[in-house]
């Protein structure tokens, strides 16, 4: 398994592969999600991950838009790919939605350990946006460990399919088809 970021030339372009390990975990929450990602922090940064908060700080009442754009500016490529983002609100798709706005990035919303090995072998995400009200907190917490190392592209005749199609979708970060 590659570990970390690793770049890869294909289709004449550099494309991130590998896991999220080693990268800064750039979370954040609406005032639904923010128990779970108090309890998320703590438990990332006990297995050794780098978090940082993008808020809220209290349980105020927050817009989960303004969190998931914060968190996914930090993650787009202008980045250097060197960040990932967590996004929870109450259902998981309110931060998807805004976060997919912000070229570069790829979030997914899986409710399984297995969907989240999947989104990142299979799609490349770079923006994982969970529910607080489907997940538990150790089941949130699995999801994300499982998802922040699970590697996308490790091998280029096994994986060739994936890559091409990451490729495909990447393109439209820019407007091309």
């Amino acid at each position: 398994m590659t570990r970390g970021l690793v770049m890869v030339k294909a289709a004449g372009r550099m494309v991130p592969a590998g896991t999220h390990e080693g990268k800064t975990v750039i979370i954040g929450s609406d005032h639904r999600g923010f128990a779970l990602k108090n309890t998320l922090k703590r438990g990332l940064a006990a297995r050794g991950f780098r978090v940082v908060d993008a808020g809220p700080r209290t349980q105020a009442k927050t817009d989960y838009p303004l969190i998931a754009i914060k968190i996914a500016r930090r993650v787009g490529p202008t980045e250097g790919r060197r960040a990932v983002g967590i996004g929870i609100c109450g259902s998981g798709i309110g931060m998807m939605i805004p976060a997919a706005k912000v070229p570069g990035v790829h979030p997914a919303n899986p409710a399984t350990v297995a969907m989240a090995r999947t989104t990142r072998l299979h799609n490349n995400t770079n923006f994982l946006s969970l529910s607080a009200e489907r997940l538990d907190a150790k089941k949130a917490l699995a999801i994300a460990v499982a998802w922040l190392t699970s590697p996308f592209y490790t091998d280029p005749m096994k994986h060739a399919s994936y890559l091409r199609r990451y490729i495909q979708t990447a393109r439209l970060d820019r407007g091309r088809r």
